[in-house]
């Protein structure tokens, strides 16, 4: 979830605002709002669920989804990726599309959401491919699977989903790393308790995790793993930014620094 803030988002989203108004009366549940441009899911007219460029349903059009893409940096090669929550399928769209080698798993418990996916040109299920209406917490807590990545952003009209922010959560999340795997949640920047979330995390794992946040300051990006992977070198990340920039077309370069710029203050 982000808020839209940027100029030309903010724009798009001045000139939906009497459009979707008319919607407000779903009283939270999911609707979807369409200009020349763009498509847009929302709870209710404050906040934007997702953001789809109607030219180019698989680019990332949201900052902070570009942020999350940013366990390339420390996975270059997943080939097992778990999301919590679906949206308009952003982030799923983007890693069936991009790492085609991954099988993807993503867990989401509206089934309202998942009535809307293939308005967002969302894969079908295959084998490589799923979309299951399911608990996160409840799944990962339960499987015995284990993923390379794991992507965390629940939210509902409420915010955050309560679940997904115990520490019992985390243990589950690190149960279903491999060694070496990234876990990555997306925190509102405006929620007072990411603090809290993160020393949450940093109980539960061995190694420290590092929070980025969004040049918007709308969205705080937490980055963790079973392993001494963020603990790369700068040289190793930023040659590894400058690879992936070649295939991929997302800040890159702007996560990197972020992250490198938080990890030295963290470590001062």
């Amino acid at each position: 979830m982000s808020l839209i803030q940027s100029a030309g988002i903010q724009s798009l989203k001045e000139g939906l605002s009497k459009l979707k108004e008319r919607f407000d009366c779903t009283q939270g549940e999911p609707y979807i709002v369409e200009s020349n441009k763009f498509k847009a899911l929302y709870f209710d007219s404050e906040s934007t669920q997702s953001l789809m460029d109607m030219q180019a349903p698989i680019r990332l059009v949201v900052s902070y989804t570009e942020t999350m893409m940013g366990f390339l940096l420390f996975h270059t090669d997943p080939r097992k990726i778990a999301m919590i929550g679906l949206g308009g399928g952003s982030l799923a769209k983007y890693c069936h599309h991009h790492l085609p080698a991954a099988s993807i798993l993503v867990l989401e418990n509206n089934s309202k959401v998942i009535a809307l996916k293939d308005k967002f040109h969302v894969p079908q299920n295959t084998a490589e491919f799923q979309v299951l209406e399911a608990d996160g917490a409840a799944y990962l807590r339960n499987t015995e699977e284990q993923f390379d990545v794991l992507l965390v952003d629940g939210y509902t009209k409420l915010g955050q989903a309560a679940q997904l922010c115990s520490e019992d959560f985390y243990a589950s999340c690190l149960a279903c790393l491999k060694p070496h795997g990234i876990l990555v949640i997306n925190f509102s920047g405006a929620a007072g308790l990411n603090q809290v979330y993160q020393e949450r995390i940093d109980r539960v794992f061995d190694y420290p995790s590092v929070l980025v946040v969004e040049d918007d300051r709308m969205n705080q990006i937490l980055f963790v793993s079973n392993g001494s992977g963020l603990q790369a070198s700068a040289e190793d990340l930023l040659g590894r930014s400058s690879t992936l920039s070649k295939t991929h077309d997302i800040h890159l370069a702007r996560t990197t620094q972020n992250f490198l710029a938080q990890r030295k203050l963290d470590a001062s």
